[in-house]
């Protein structure tokens, strides 16, 4: 039987084999038209060839989108019969667009797949508001869920500063549902995320001793919603840089930072405001003697940079416009699209050397610092250490464990089976890749791992 020819909905994979550029061809179908299909068991021509499927098959095929498409998707992943021929058929659908695979975006040329260039991806997100599908979405949560005192403290401050109207009583749901933030007795994804006493978002810290971030001389690990955590990050930061005192007039004295605080505070604004929080996610600051670096689980726009955003003015392209929104009525966003413009004028000012990198999924910008840090004291108790120390072994030895069983593993499948970030999971490969117990055969993608 013969299925047709493929089109810009429609592709045909003769096997399993072909995995990999299969999850390129649903994010250009995704992209363009927001829906598709492919086989797998059918030849390009439209040939049903059919292919052998196991009782793991269907399982690795819905792992592999689940690993590879972000934002995340749901498709329909089914056995069917054609002709006597087995085939996988999956089906699949998203509005949140523009769709990466492996972190890199495609669109679809009539029965192509093509990548897409920095500008074509630019004009996609502008002209895209992907974010309230996710954020609009109700939880099963009501008030018993908020925060009030983070809520009240949100509100005095947006009050304060011009941005919001002061209620003739104040109310928490009112204010709630004002802001976007809850409905039908619901709070939706970010409101949820924003003001939950549930405690829905992971902030890690560490100030490490070297710039190999083995032993550390501070630690944490709070878990939180957005509104406090910025706060709190924020003052980590303060907290653990140098300050010089210089004289002022009279007898005043000025403290300096070594990095402008006006900088950090819209990086660490940032990294709140700008992640994905629709999967395992943890925020972290980690502080070295060289640098300070603020990492978020959320993908940079392809080919683009936070330079290019401060120089050349680039328009804002938010990924939470919902989040944004609130955090603009505390002042906490100035205003959209200026954050990068304000962090590099503080940084050019003050001859503050900063960098970015993108890494699967996650986003760091970094301060560079120019001296060793000194004058901070230690607070971290050795059974705190000794109980970090014992959390790494047991994720490492999960690693080690599911590698033998399966060598073909990838970071991200293993972050979901141990249920951690894909970037813890990348430490635990390089803690046993470091101590010979295992070693990357092939590329990334399309590699293994030799167990020993």
């Amino acid at each position: 039987m013969n299925l047709g020819i493929e089109s810009e909905t429609l592709e045909f994979k003769k096997t399993t084999g072909e995995l990999e550029k299969a999850m390129d061809n649903i994010a250009s179908m995704l992209n363009k038209h927001g829906h598709g299909t492919l086989y797998f068991g059918v030849s390009p021509n439209g040939d049903v060839t059919g292919q052998q499927i196991s009782a793991s098959s269907l399982d690795d095929v819905a792992r592999k989108i689940k690993e590879a498409i972000k934002p995340m998707i749901y498709p329909e992943v089914k056995k069917e019969t054609i002709d006597g021929k087995d085939v996988i058929r999956v089906d699949f659908s998203g509005q949140e667009k523009p769709y990466s695979s492996f972190g890199r975006y495609y669109k679809r040329v009539f029965d192509r797949t093509e990548e897409m260039t920095p500008d074509e991806l630019k004009r996609m997100m502008a002209e895209t508001d992907s974010s309230s599908y996710w954020e609009n979405h109700l939880t099963n949560f009501g008030m018993e869920a908020v925060d009030e005192k983070a809520l009240e403290t949100f509100y005095k401050k947006a009050v304060s500063c011009g941005r919001l109207e002061r209620m003739a009583e104040y109310d928490g749901e009112t204010l709630l549902t004002g802001l976007g933030l809850f409905e039908n007795g619901k709070l939706n994804n970010a409101g949820y995320y924003l003001f939950s006493n549930r405690r829905p978002v992971t902030l890690k810290l560490a100030v490490y001793v070297t710039d190999e971030r083995i032993n550390f001389s501070d630690i944490d690990r709070i878990d939180d919603n957005i509104f406090n955590l910025i706060g709190k990050g924020f003052s980590y930061i303060k907290e653990h840089i140098d300050w010089r005192v210089e004289k002022g007039e009279g007898t005043s004295r000025i403290e300096i930072p070594e990095i402008p605080v006006d900088a950090v505070r819209e990086i660490v604004v940032n990294s709140f405001a700008h992640a994905d929080f629709r999967g395992i996610t943890e925020n972290e600051i980690d502080i070295t003697p060289t640098r300070v670096e603020v990492y978020n689980p959320g993908e940079f726009p392809s080919g683009l940079s936070p330079e290019m955003f401060a120089r050349q003015k680039i328009r804002s392209m938010p990924r939470n416009r919902v989040i944004l929104n609130a955090l603009y009525k505390s002042k906490d966003v100035e205003m959209f699209g200026s954050g990068f413009r304000k962090v590099f004028y503080f940084c050019d000012k003050y001859h503050v050397k900063v960098g970015s990198s993108s890494e699967n999924g996650g986003f760091s910008f970094v301060f560079y610092r120019d001296k060793s840090m000194k004058d901070v004291t230690p607070n971290v108790t050795e059974t705190v250490a000794k109980k970090d120390d014992e959390v790494k072994i047991a994720t490492a030895t999960k690693v080690y464990m599911l590698l033998k069983e399966d060598p073909t593993q990838t970071r991200e499948s293993l972050a979901i089976k141990v249920g951690k970030t894909a970037r813890t999971i990348q430490r635990a490969l390089d803690k046993l890749s470091g101590e010979g117990k295992i070693k990357r055969i092939g590329s990334s993608r399309a590699g293994y791992w030799e167990v020993f």
